[in-house]
């Protein structure tokens, strides 16, 4: 007869007493050999066995990844009981449920979880016999010490009795749910757990020779398999982290010297993230030879079989601790793309596919076939087969063969719900076989998104594509009710956007929201129509996930309906938690200068917290952040350097500022809370010598501004089809006034100002986004159009006083208040800028309308195409009648003005009213 999973086992372990078997990266003193693992798990067999721990019973093990985990889960199973391996940082309520279901005879626990052990213990009516392990002593819980049992010598007659379990017993409960209403737990048996072994024999060659660590959480099956089943029968050594943070991480790849790494494709897109940004920071020519050698390490991998990654990228594979040759991945679909670019790199990265039901991986990608994008074969015993394939193939995965469970805990309903009659297990996920047998998983059949026009979306499809934006962290698709569609129960695709705030920092980008919605919009130009995402929340909460990070996007989607979330700038409504020293901080002379000047942007403040971020949770956006920088400014008496204001994203980042710059004296001074528009826009001496060179008359390259322009007019008459209505209102106004069209292209200002007379052109001067403006040739033009180049993020108020500046020289200012070109010719959100400069100056706005620019040269878009433009300058807007603190209601009117014509093109009459 076959041995079972704890015989096979026993033998590895006696076959290499004193080798290694689990170690602790960073902890020398905390290595377990293969002698002392058997040791403790016998003790802790005989332990229960001594507690009436019946064979069948459970035994629950709740705790971080840790060699007393392993040996606690391995000795129940020697017992005879069921291991019922729990999330430590599951709900409360939800491990209770699964306790309560479970009926745990025992549990071993980690010292972290002992503090909600209480509020669980008193909700069961027969508590389970508690074991903890960790740094608390028993006198210090009430409970047994894992040492305390280990250190029982178990009787002869246990040892020579053997495990108690067969093949037939039940091994594990896993459950995968249980929030609300009835828990459901998978049963595996160590016939399962027997299937899989010889399973991943057959797939990969795993020796005593390797090296593993394990990063996710063991309470999963799938990371199980190799990380547990694998590593203790064939008698690897598993490295475990005291934390799983980024720099521990990095420790425990360069201290264990992996040879085997089981992850999920998540980590994988991480590890790729940082490669790539790493890469994209290099000057152009070594970014460029990078690009060569990938291309060519994979062209002699994929011809010749040759792999040349470890000379080629010895650094990239150095920081996986230089001896990596397999990483398995499995728990989500893998992207092509960046599966390509590791087996580019020289990573052998194999894909599996399965669910606890399956005891892990029901397929696999063999080594010598490792199809990128495919999850591979059946292994071992396993069939599979699509269930009603559509016209493409495509259809429910269905499965069956011995890792297949026989069905839930005490729950025949759902075990039913799980099988087909002839007792296929039905997956959930949809996917196709290619015509030599690859299998392909396309979505989870529930999260597939049915448009009105009948088109289904695949979510993590469109997640992989926008998560290669670098400004992105994390990224949620869902489905949400479309109220303006005509089609009942339409659904619209939203993205809950959480921003890389390294990233950010690093690249000084301090507009949060509109960077990631300018970028994601870009990156859905090379998408089809319907697959485009065009609504966005941007939270600074992480997304939820399950144990093998899946996103949960039924949990996503809830909070998106209750209203917890909300289109735009977004954070998930949470309880913020005060602590002694948040208050402090809060109370503090900067903190209360800094929340009386957000209190001016958005009135009393119901909350606040230090780590509030000020775009994301309290919803400031650039203009406001830039005022309260100016109220600090002047609150102050110093400047506050730029570069530090745009990484200051939270409440406590500013407060730190504040005290970094604070002058002595102002301690104890009093609080102006009001921004002063006019005494800022005032201060003509800060405005930089390379500015007023800018703005300076200059009539000679005027007139030679002119004529190239009047020449591209013709062209643009010619070719574009332009309409120009309007423009005798330009020449009608004296003295300066401010010109703001809606932003649909690249070449806006120059079929704008193409049209001016004159007289108008040459007082003419523009504000633009200093990135757009690098190189001789758009240097050169950026002179002939007199544009002010500003960085956005850092130098608003720099952009507000040149502006200023300018107009007070009796100059035309050219400023577009949507700041960005929008994609369809529909308008985006319109900035108060424009209206700020225009109330405190008292001057006069001419609202221009741009139609068809978008259809010329679209954002996003390298080709330039020929339609009809037109472009109506319409009756002005009077700044002087509007109060300073109505700049909101000009842009408004300004806003409708524009909107009003691209809908009903104005006829040009100047009497006419806007």
């Amino acid at each position: 007869m076959k041995p079972t999973f704890i015989e096979r086992f026993v033998a590895g372990c006696e076959a290499r007493p004193e080798k290694d078997a689990m170690r602790i990266v960073g902890d020398e003193s905390a290595a377990v050999t293969f002698g002392e693992y058997l040791k403790q798990v016998r003790a802790i067999g005989y332990f229960l066995a001594g507690k009436g721990v019946q064979k069948g019973d459970r035994v629950a093990v709740i705790g971080e990844n840790h060699p007393c985990w392993a040996s606690a889960y391995l000795g129940a199973l020697y017992s005879g009981a069921i291991a019922v391996p729990l999330d430590p940082h599951g709900e409360t309520q939800t491990l209770t449920n699964f306790l309560l279901d479970s009926e745990a005879k025992a549990a071993f626990v980690s010292s972290e979880f002992v503090e909600r052990l209480p509020e669980i213990l008193e909700k069961l009516s027969d508590p389970p016999v508690i074991v903890i392990w960790g740094a608390l002593k028993e006198s210090e819980t009430g409970f047994l010490s894992f040492e305390t049992v280990v250190s029982e010598t178990p009787s002869t007659e246990f040892i020579e009795a053997g495990p108690r379990a067969d093949a037939k017993d039940d091994a594990i409960l896993i459950y995968t749910s249980g929030t609300t209403g009835k828990p459901k737990g998978v049963l595996l048996s160590h016939g399962n757990i027997n299937a899989e072994l010889d399973a991943i024999d057959g797939l990969i060659e795993v020796t005593e020779k390797e090296t593993l660590l394990s990063l996710l959480p063991l309470f999963h099956v799938y990371l199980q398999i190799i990380n547990l089943w694998i590593s203790s029968t064939k008698g690897a050594t598993v490295y475990y982290l005291s934390e799983l943070t980024p720099e521990e991480l990095s420790r425990g790849m360069l201290e264990s010297r992996m040879t085997i790494l089981t992850s999920v494709p998540r980590l994988w897109y991480l590890f790729h993230k940082k490669i790539f940004d790493a890469v994209a920071e290099k000057p152009k020519p070594v970014r460029a030879l990078f690009g060569v050698l990938l291309k060519l390490n994979g062209a002699l991998r994929d011809s010749l079989g040759v792999n040349l990654g470890h000379k080629l990228f010895g650094k990239v594979h150095d920081s996986f601790g230089g001896r990596l040759e397999l990483a398995v991945t499995a728990g989500s679909r893998f992207d092509e793309e960046v599966a390509k670019d590791f087996h580019r790199l020289g990573f052998t990265i194999v894909q599996g596919y399965g669910l606890s039901e399956t005891s892990g991986a029901a397929t696999g990608t063999p080594i010598d076939d490792n199809r990128v994008g495919s999850v591979g074969k059946p292994i071992g015993d396993a069939e599979v087969k699509i269930d009603s394939p559509d016209e493409k193939g495509e259809g429910e995965v269905l499965i069956r063969g011995s890792m297949v469970f026989k069905g839930y805990f005490k729950n025949p309903d759902a075990t039913k719900e799980a099988f087909t009659e002839d007792g296929w297990f039905r997956s959930g996920d949809l996917g196709k076989f290619s015509s030599d047998g690859h299998l392909y998983i396309t979505g989870r059949a529930k999260d597939v998104i049915v448009l009105p026009s009948g088109k289904n979306v695949h979510p993590e499809d469109l997640e992989v594509h926008y998560q290669s934006s670098p400004l992105v962290g994390e990224i949620c698709v869902i489905g949400v009710a479309d109220a303006s569609s005509e089609h009942a129960g339409a659904e619209k695709l939203l993205a809950v956007v959480v921003p890389d705030f390294e990233y950010l920092k690093g690249h000084k980008t301090a507009n949060t929201a509109e960077a990631i919605r300018f970028e994601l919009d870009n990156l859905g130009r090379t998408l089809p129509e319907y697959q485009r995402v065009r609504d966005y929340v941007v939270s600074s909460e992480p997304l939820p996930r399950t144990a093998t990070r899946k996103i949960k996007r039924f949990e996503v989607k809830k909070n998106f309906e209750s209203g917890a979330i909300a289109e735009g700038i977004s954070a998930p409504k949470r309880a913020w938690e005060i602590g002694e020293n948040d208050r402090d901080l809060l109370e503090s002379a900067s903190g209360r200068l800094l929340s009386s000047l957000i209190a001016s942007q958005k009135g009393a403040v119901s909350e606040l917290h230090p780590d509030m971020n000020l775009e994301i949770d309290l919803r400031l956006d650039s203009l406001s952040r830039a005022e309260i920088v100016a109220g600090l400014e002047q609150n102050l008496g110093t400047e506050l350097p730029e570069d530090e204001i745009a990484v200051a994203f939270t409440f406590r980042d500013v407060v730190s500022l504040i005290d970094k710059h604070r002058n002595g004296s102002a301690e104890g001074a009093s609080i102006e809370s009001r921004l002063d528009w006019t005494s800022i826009l005032s201060k003509e001496s800060e405005v930089s010598p390379e500015i007023a060179r800018i703005i300076k008359p200059r009539p000679l390259f005027e007139l030679f501004a002119f004529s190239v322009l009047k020449i591209a007019n013709l062209l643009f008459r010619i070719v574009f089809r332009l309409d120009v209505r309007g423009k005798e209102i330009l020449e009608e106004i004296e003295g300066p006034f401010l010109i703001c069209p809606n932003h649909q292209s690249y070449i806006d200002p120059f079929v704008v100002c193409s049209a001016y007379p004159y007289g108008v052109l040459k007082r003419t001067f523009h504000v633009g986004a200093s990135e757009y403006f690098q190189g001789f040739l758009m240097r050169f033009l950026a002179n002939m159009l007199k544009i002010v180049p500003i960085d956005p993020d850092l130098q608003l108020l720099k952009a507000m006083k040149a502006g200023a500046y300018g107009l007070k020289a009796g100059n035309v200012l050219n400023i577009y208040p949507e700041g960005e070109r929008a994609f369809d010719g529909k308008l985006h959100k319109f900035k108060n800028g424009a209206a700020i400069l225009a109330t405190e100056l008292g001057l006069p706005i001419v609202p221009v309308a741009i139609d068809g620019l978008h259809k010329v040269w679209g954002r996003g878009s390298l080709k330039i195409r020929a339609a009809k433009v037109r472009i109506t300058f319409l009756p002005p807007l009077d700044g002087s009648k509007y109060s300073p603190e109505d700049h909101a209601g000009l842009t408004e009117d300004l806003r409708l003005a524009i909107e009003r014509d691209l809908v009903e093109p104005w006829s040009g009459d100047s009497n006419e009213s806007v």
